[in-house]
């Protein structure tokens, strides 16, 4: 039974008993150009987009988040967002065993700590009201720098821009304490 594949194409469906010949499909494979990891397009930049800002220096993250420079104005949202901290996290010092919190005036501005003992750790936010920004510590996250945005208010870090209050909360969710800040 010598059968062509067009002609068992046309008397039977591909997975017929009838015909054992393979019935190829033509393909045709292109090559797929991809652009290398860490090179530019090549593409001219419109006259409309080029303005003095991108010349600069500054970063898309600086010109979004251009930090708060007002002494009064970045005092006040810091002693609101340790306010605010403080009064989150009070409904979980009675939930867990060790939850300790200490607000004091340090060296260079306000200074808020929560203290989950040795085994888990301390979480320090210390504020430079010079520098206008805060640097936040913790076991998980380690150090960090955050500003007061003057653009959307709130407290956003100074490398990649995420907002503070949702490491916060992911840090202390992962340190295994029992309870949410409500924030």
């Amino acid at each position: 039974m010598d059968l062509s594949w067009r002609a068992c194409r046309k008397s039977h469906s591909f997975h017929s008993s009838a015909c054992s010949i393979f019935c190829p499909t033509p393909q045709l494979m292109l090559p797929v150009r991809q652009r290398r990891r860490g090179t530019a397009r090549k593409s001219e930049p419109r006259a409309e987009e080029s303005t003095s800002e991108e010349n600069d220096g500054t970063t898309t993250l600086e010109r979004i988040h251009s930090l708060v420079t007002n002494s009064y104005e970045f005092g006040q949202a810091a002693s609101l967002l340790l306010d605010k901290i403080e009064q989150a996290v009070e409904p979980m010092k009675y939930q867990n065993d060790v939850f300790t919190t200490k607000r004091k005036d340090g060296e260079l501005g306000d200074f808020f700590s929560i203290d989950f003992g040795p085994k888990v750790g301390m979480y320090q936010i210390e504020i430079s009201q010079d520098e206008h920004v805060f640097e936040y510590s913790s076991p998980i996250s380690g150090k960090s720098l955050y500003c007061l945005s003057s653009a959307t208010r709130e407290w956003v870090n100074i490398d990649d821009g995420h907002q503070f209050e949702g490491i916060l909360v992911r840090d202390l969710l992962r340190s295994n304490c029992i309870g949410l800040p409500q924030l």
